[in-house]
């Protein structure tokens, strides 16, 4: 026999053979294994922005009786960082530090914010001027 034909015939065998185990069953497949992704926890780093809203219907009477008038009613932050009052009520408001001078917004129009960027630890209470029973607290850690 020729030496090429045996290579042909050869390579054809092993082509064969290959081409049968592709074809061939197998077997049963493992069942699947349901992974669950680890929590992923993002550590916030510097100075962050807290929102307190200046609660709907706050200008009337009632809301100092269970302090919802601003939400939260105590928002506790780290030197540094900003908070932000958002009056989502339909009339003027304002937020003014109960230590005079420490911050004043002025009047706030209903849609309007004011921030304040708190430095130093202490706590520090504040009010709004147009309707006195509104009061919260802002903790700096």
């Amino acid at each position: 026999m020729d030496f090429s034909v045996g290579i042909i015939i050869a390579m054809g065998l092993l082509v064969a053979g290959v081409l049968g185990l592709i074809a061939s069953d197998p077997g049963p497949l493992p069942e699947p294994v349901n992974v669950q992704p680890e929590e992923v926890v993002e550590e916030v780093v510097g100075p962050q922005t807290h929102t307190v809203d200046i609660a709907i219907g706050s200008g009337g009477m009632g809301c100092e009786e269970d302090n919802t008038c601003f939400l939260p009613y105590e928002v506790v932050v780290n030197a540094g960082d900003t908070v932000l009052w958002d009056n989502i009520d339909d009339v003027l408001h304002t937020v003014n530090s109960r230590d005079e001078g420490l911050f004043d917004s002025d009047l706030i129009s209903a849609g309007g914010t004011y921030e304040v960027v708190f430095e130093e630890p202490g706590t520090f209470d504040y009010i709004c001027i147009v309707h006195p029973w509104m009061l919260g607290t802002v903790t700096v850690e």
